[in-house]
This record gives structure tokens, C-alpha cells and sequence, in this order.
């Protein structure tokens, strides 16, 4: 896998010279990148996805975010008629990505993980004599403490050795809740911001952001080592537009460290609101506009129906989206107010919620009324309401609701529980999660007879939308 993520790092330099083809096609018997002639071409295995991932593949995003790393420096070459741009390998920090890349994953060989001695001690919540069993935390335990025995490590100036650090540093960041606009920011960027703040003292910047990145993106491109094949995790196994989506959410993830939670999650919404295919006009404005934007992002490939969905919902359940979708989840933070309605910002409250799942759950619309789907998830914001009450006290907290049962039934199916005499419920697990489960009657008893907190989902809420055509 190492050797998988050193190979992806030399395509990625090469991308202006050899580096697609063999990022895509690998290398032949004589280690020259293999240039395909066509969907028949027999060099390779699956020629044809190979061809459609090379044509589709945004290298733009790559090379740009490769900049940004300062891996690459662009640099202006003035000629007798034009300017142009000419980009040169910053030496220094490829060779602070190639150190990462080869020692990253040491931790993994159980033998050589580290003990905390008494004079580290706590670190990271491991005590005295505590063996570090998170192969991340234990390589910056060593990195900390004992950078001699990481020579390639050692002599990196200090400047990168910052950058190499922050890596390895617990950033509790899910990219997939940015990249479908899943999560409020306060989920999705807080711990991330923290990190940077705490652990590195604002000494971390863009720059080592986007170095984090690449750092992320070639781990994963190696991992399924094939790196005589090419890169064939991305390139044969990966939904390209899933690449590419995360490709082009990386330039705003890099924001973090100079702008607030809510600031870069409303830039990325309007962007991803300006770039939808086919067009869909300037970003929307009004009280609504937030919920829009998200709802675009988590529906993906249904984002036509399910914006059609929305403007066909009844005021009630489109005020409660609005509402919930436009909570930050952040402490004195909140959309700009001409996107979002009054209540979510006058005064500011929480918790806010995570619907978990919520993407994938508008994404399997099929032959469903996408008002109905959406009716559905506006009645679980209801039901997580009732159970948090809105709370200035819990304006920073977030809470996530769990529909992992639901995800991929269609709106019968869920029907269907009721007719057998079921009802699906809310239940409160602790203070920061709940779920939507299927409870009989003899269950639900069982609830009350324990004092559970939880809420019906009445499927009344569907009423409205039965009967009318698909949208």
C-alpha cells in the first residue's frame, strides 16, 4: 500500500508530462506510462473505465490542490509575445510528502508500538506504561518524543516537520458530510478547527491543509496496491463523480483555518449551487435558500426531483426543513440572515441536528413523490425537536439522528410497517444520538414502562402528498 501511495504521488507530479496515462493505465513491461488506443485496447484490464476516468477525471482539482501544498510553485515565464505560467517542484516539500508516505503507516506492526513513559504522561489519554494502540497517535507519540528514531522525519526543517505533525493529529473529520452537505458546520468542521487552534497554535495554514489532503487522497489511491496497473482504487473502483466532488470540496476544507465553520460551509453551498449540471440560475436567497442548497448536495443525481419535491411541500413542513437545515451547530455563528428564516438566528438556539443517512435517503427516491420522502425527513426534524427543545444554552451542541432502517425504503414499504400494525419511532439513546426504529406495540410498552424518551413518526404527514404524481 505504501509503495501504491509513492507511485500516485510521482503520477500526480507528472500530470503535465506522463502522469495521466500512467495514473490511469499504469506502466508496461519496459516501465513506460501505457497510452491506450481504445475501449478494446487489451494492455489493460477494463480499458473502457480507464478511458472514461482519464476523459472525466477533473486534473484541474488535482494540479491545483498540488499548488496549494506547495508542492508545485507556479511561476510566470515572460516571453517576446505572451506571459505564461510554468510550475517547478518545490524539492523540500515533495521530499516532506515522501517521508510521510513511507513512515505513516509503521504503527500498524503491533511490535514496535510505543509505551508512554512517565515523563509524556497523559498523552492523548493514555497513561504511564500504557502501550499506544492508535497506530496514528502512537507515530506522533514517537514523532513528540523520540524523532531520532524517524531519521527521515528528523532532519525535515521544522517548518515541515509542523506540517507532517498535523497529519497524524486526531482532526475527526468526515469529508463525506461537507461533500453532501449531511451535517450542520458545527458537526462538521468544529473538531477540525479545534485542532488546529489547540494543537497547533494557529501555526498550521492553508498551505498544510491542503499538504493534509494530498496526503489523504494518495493514501487512498494506494489502497489497493496495483502500482504497475495505475491507480485502479480511483480509476476502475471509484464513482468518478464522488472524485470529483470531493476533488473540488478540498479548496474551501483549506478555508478552515482562516474562516469560521459556518463562513466556508455557505460558500461551498452557493458554489455547488452555481456548478450544478444542468444550470439552475443564481443561488437562491430567502428563507429557504440554505435548506435548497443542502438538499441539492445530499440528493446528488436526484437533486432535479427532490428541489421539485420541495417547492410542493405544504408551508409546514417546508418551514420545519428551512428551520432545521439552516442550524449551525456553532456557538455566536449563522448563515447570512437573508438565507435563512428569522428564528434561526433571533436568538441564536441548538442543539443542532445530523440526520444521518439523510443523503442516502434522498438519493433511492425511485418511483416515490419526492414532496412525500421529504415530508418524512421534515416529520423526524420534528420528532428530534420535541425531544431537544431548542436551547440558547445548546446553540455549540449537535446531536445526530440516526435513519439507517429507512435509508433505501421506498415510501410503501415504510407505509407498510403501519398496516402490520407497527409504528416507527424516535428513540433517545443518550444525550447527543437517537434512532428511528420499528417498534411493535408490546415494545413500545416496554418504552414507557422504562421511561425511554422517545417520539412516534406519524406517517399522517405523508396525507397531503398521497395520490399525487411523481415529481
Amino acid at each position: 500500500r505504501t509503495i501504491g501511495a509513492f507511485f500516485a504521488i510521482y503520477w500526480m507530479m507528472r500530470l503535465d508530462i506522463d502522469g495521466k496515462d500512467g495514473f490511469c493505465n499504469g506502466v508496461d513491461d519496459g516501465w513506460k506510462p501505457v497510452g491506450l488506443t481504445g475501449a478494446t485496447d487489451q494492455s489493460v484490464l477494463l480499458p473502457e473505465k480507464r478511458i472514461a476516468f482519464q476523459s472525466g477525471a477533473q486534473w484541474t482539482f488535482f494540479k491545483r490542490l498540488l499548488v496549494k501544498a506547495g508542492l508545485l510553485e507556479e511561476r510566470k515565464k515572460t516571453g517576446l509575445f505572451k506571459t505564461e505560467s510554468v510550475y517547478v517542484v518545490n524539492q523540500e516539500r515533495v521530499v516532506s510528502m515522501l517521508a510521510l508516505t513511507a513512515i505513516h503507516d509503521i504503527m500498524k506492526m503491533s511490535l514496535i508500538l510505543p509505551v508512554i513513559s512517565q515523563d509524556h504522561a497523559p498523552y492523548h489519554g493514555y497513561a504511564t506504561g500504557d502501550t499506544v494502540g492508535d497506530h496514528d497517535h502512537a507515530l506522533s507519540y514517537v514523532m513528540d518524543h523520540y524523532p531520532d528514531a524517524l531519521p527521515s522525519f528528523r532532519d525535515l526543517v521544522q517548518e515541515e516537520k509542523r506540517a507532517v505533525q498535523f497529519t497524524q493529529c486526531n482532526l475527526c473529520f468526515n469529508h463525506g458530510w461537507f461533500v453532501q452537505a449531511e451535517a450542520p458546520p458545527g458537526a462538521i468542521f468544529t473538531s477540525f478547527r479545534d485542532a488546529l487552534i489547540r494543537d497547533h497554535k494557529l501555526q498550521i495554514g492553508q498551505r498544510d491543509v491542503a499538504f493534509y489532503f494530498v496526503h489523504w487522497l494518495t493514501d487512498l489511491a494506494g489502497a489497493e496496491p496495483t502500482p504497475l496497473s495505475g491507480c485502479e482504487k480511483f480509476v476502475t473502483k471509484f464513482p468518478l463523480p464522488v472524485l470529483n466532488s470531493f476533488l473540488r470540496s478540498f479548496e474551501f476544507v483549506e478555508k478552515i483555518a482562516n474562516h469560521s465553520e459556518t463562513e466556508v460551509m455557505e460558500e461551498y453551498l452557493q458554489v455547488r449551487w452555481q456548478e450544478a449540471t444542468p444550470s439552475l440560475g443564481p443561488p437562491p436567497t430567502g428563507p429557504c435558500a440554505i435548506a435548497r442548497m443542502r438538499l441539492l448536495c445530499m440528493a446528488q443525481i436526484s437533486a432535479y426531483n427532490v428541489l421539485k419535491g420541495f417547492d410542493a411541500l405544504n408551508e409546514e413542513d417546508r418551514d420545519i426543513l428551512s428551520l432545521e437545515m439552516a442550524r449551525t451547530g456553532c456557538a455566536c455563528q449563522s448563515f447570512t440572515p437573508a438565507l435563512v428564516p428569522k428564528e434561526a438566528s433571533e436568538p441564536l438556539c441548538g442543539p443542532a441536528f445530523l440526520v444521518y443517512y439523510g443523503p442516502a435517503f434522498l438519493q433511492v427516491i425511485g418511483n416515490d413523490n419526492a414532496a412525500a420522502r421529504l415530508a418524512i425527513l421534515a416529520e423526524i426534524y420534528r420528532c428530534a425537536r420535541a425531544l431537544w427543545p431548542a436551547s440558547v444554552a445548546k446553540v455549540d451542541v449537535n446531536v445526530t439522528i440516526r435513519i439507517d432502517i429507512i435509508k433505501t425504503l421506498g415510501v410503501a414499504a415504510i407505509q407498510d410497517a403501519t398496516a402490520l400494525g407497527d409504528s416507527w419511532v424516535l428513540l433517545k439513546h443518550n444525550d447527543r444520538e437517537a434512532f428511528v426504529e420499528r417498534s411493535s406495540k408490546k415494545k413500545m410498552n416496554r418504552m414507557i414502562a422504562a421511561s425511554e424518551k422517545f417520539q412516534v413518526v406519524d406517517l399522517s404527514c405523508l396525507d397531503p402528498y398521497l395520490g399525487r404524481p411523481g415529481t
